[in-house]
């Protein structure tokens, strides 16, 4: 008889682990947060000097990124995301003669030629997230990954000094290409309740790897080339 106080200082010692077990695994389990929400964001993609850049937008596009993530704890998640962007169109109405556009020169003699162009890009992406809390309702984060990016650029010659497109036609060249390229971005949150919150972006992509030759005239000098991308954005979060 005397073996059941200790029998029972056990038992009580036991539920107490096992209730606190419960509670830590309680606490572990609320910080997995699967979450998922939309960002306004703003893309400049430029090309190169000699391979691009007079006749393609300077402009930054708007674009929209649509995500769902899931953090694992409190500092380390992954996200998956599709970046696209508006279609972005330029009239360029005098490139003189001589003059490098798309790693070829305008020919002598065409005086001048004008080019009307559009570009097309989208960024779907995987990434792992670094988080940490500043305050109670804000933290910043960093996202390294990768994007299965695609860029279609488009030129067209439709008239020149010389009256050949005029006579001809248009000249129409095409660029296309998807390529895994390295992403980082950081970015800072606000949390409004365990559910709602807002975060801006800032992002970095090695777009610079794309080099696209002319699909019409592949064998050919034509070619641009594209500077790495930046951009920002702003967007809401809600945590399921």
């Amino acid at each position: 008889m005397k073996k059941i106080p200790f029998i029972k200082k056990q038992l009580n010692v036991s539920v107490l682990a096992f209730v606190m077990g419960l509670s830590v695994t309680s606490s572990a389990y609320a910080n997995h947060s699967t979450y998922l929400g939309a960002d306004a964001v703003y893309g400049s993609t430029k090309f190169k000097k000699d391979y691009g850049a007079n006749i393609f937008s300077k402009k930054p596009a708007p674009g929209l990124n649509l995500f769902v993530g899931h953090m694992f704890n409190e500092n380390f998640g992954a996200e998956l995301g599709f970046e696209v962007y508006k279609k972005m169109k330029r009239t360029e109405n005098q490139i003189n003669e001589g003059t490098i556009v798309a790693g070829f020169a305008v020919p002598i003699g065409m005086k001048w030629e004008s080019y009307k162009t559009t570009l097309v890009q989208r960024h779907p992406y995987f990434g792992a997230i670094i988080k940490t809390n500043i305050t109670d309702n804000n933290s910043v984060s960093l996202l390294v990954g990768a994007s299965l990016s695609h860029i279609k650029a488009q030129y067209t010659i439709f008239n020149d000094g010389s009256g050949v497109h005029t006579v001809n036609g248009d000249t129409t060249r095409t660029f296309s290409k998807t390529k895994l390229i390295p992403i980082i971005r950081a970015t800072l949150e606000h949390k409004f309740n365990k559910q709602f919150g807002v975060r801006t972006i800032l992002s970095w992509k090695n777009t610079s790897a794309f080099k696209l030759k002319s699909q019409e005239r592949p064998s050919s000098a034509t070619l641009i080339k594209a500077k790495d991308t930046f951009n920002i954005g702003i967007g809401a979060t809600y945590y399921i």
